[in-house]
């Protein structure tokens, strides 16, 4: 009986380990050029607005990723701010999301060679993440950039793991 139970837990603890993948791994793979969103809602500062779509498009631009006005693949970074200038506390959302077509340009583009259309073109999501996070309301902006630096980065680290000759 004894054995039973480590069996079951040994089993269970395999599965879990091969389960641990990130579902977006492989999904940035050929993606060279992206289109940009930036949707800010909570606050008007025109002035951050633009120092921060000009710091993501200059973050792209140093990776070699351009930007171009197509629809798809498309970079949305949307922030969520609740300024409390009453209380001590404001909240934030930062959530950085890519979104491309379910099947690959080359899959598509091959379809209409072989006279065979394809019904289920969709746009999906193909990379997502998000930062919920409180702090100061003289800090807020701070911490908000540093959130947003943090998810271009794994971005970028996770696009650099997809596509690993763009490293050179």
């Amino acid at each position: 009986m004894k054995n039973k139970k480590l069996y079951i837990v040994y089993i269970l603890f395999l599965s879990t380990l091969s389960s641990q993948n990130a579902w977006y791994q492989g999904n940035l793979k050929g993606i060279n050029d992206l289109s940009f969103e930036l949707n800010i809602k909570g606050v008007k500062d025109d002035v951050w607005e633009k120092r921060v779509k000009s710091y993501v498009e200059l973050k792209l631009l140093q990776q070699d990723i351009h930007l171009l006005d197509a629809l798809v693949p498309r970079m949305a970074l949307d922030i969520n701010i609740i300024d409390s200038r009453v209380e001590k506390v404001s909240s934030f959302l930062v959530k950085l999301s890519i979104y491309g077509y379910n099947i690959s340009e080359t899959e598509y583009y091959k379809s209409f060679s072989e006279s065979k259309i394809t019904k289920n073109l969709m746009t999906t999501k193909i990379f997502s993440y998000e930062v919920m996070g409180q702090t100061d309301s003289e800090k807020l902006y701070k911490d908000i950039e540093k959130n947003i630096d943090y998810s271009i980065s794994l971005f970028l680290n996770n696009w650099y793991n997809d596509n690993p000759r763009k490293q050179f």
